[in-house]
C-alpha cells in the first residue's frame, strides 16, 4: 500500500469540489503509517491520530489517498476498538463526533 496525498485535502482553495483539510502537521510520512496502521472496512481503510478520525480511498492499484472524518462516520466496531486499547477516548469520539 501507498499513500499519495490529494491537494484537495491540504491545500484550501482548491477548484471544484472541496474536501476536508489534513492538519498541518499531517506529512507524507505521518499518513503513510497511518495507512499502514489502518483497519480496513469495505472500500475505506480507517485511522486515528491525535484524536481525529482518517479514512483512506484506494484511487490506483494499491495507492491509496486519505483525509479526516467525523467519527460517526467510523464504522462502529473500529470506535469501540479503539476506545478499548487507549488509541483514542471517549471525549475525543464526542468532540468530533
Amino acid at each position: 500500500m501507498t499513500y499519495q496525498g490529494n491537494p484537495k485535502h491540504k491545500e484550501p482553495w482548491q477548484p471544484g469540489r472541496r474536501g476536508s483539510l489534513c492538519p498541518r502537521d499531517v506529512d507524507l510520512t505521518l499518513a503513510q503509517q497511518l495507512l499502514d496502521g489502518s483497519i480496513h472496512v469495505g472500500a475505506a481503510r480507517f485511522a486515528a491520530w491525535q484524536g481525529q478520525a482518517f479514512c483512506a480511498r484506494e484511487h490506483q492499484p494499491d495507492t491509496w489517498h486519505g483525509y479526516p472524518v467525523q467519527w460517526h462516520e467510523v464504522p462502529p466496531p473500529v470506535r469501540n476498538q479503539w476506545v478499548r486499547c487507549g488509541l483514542v477516548s471517549i471525549s475525543d469520539i464526542r468532540d468530533k463526533w
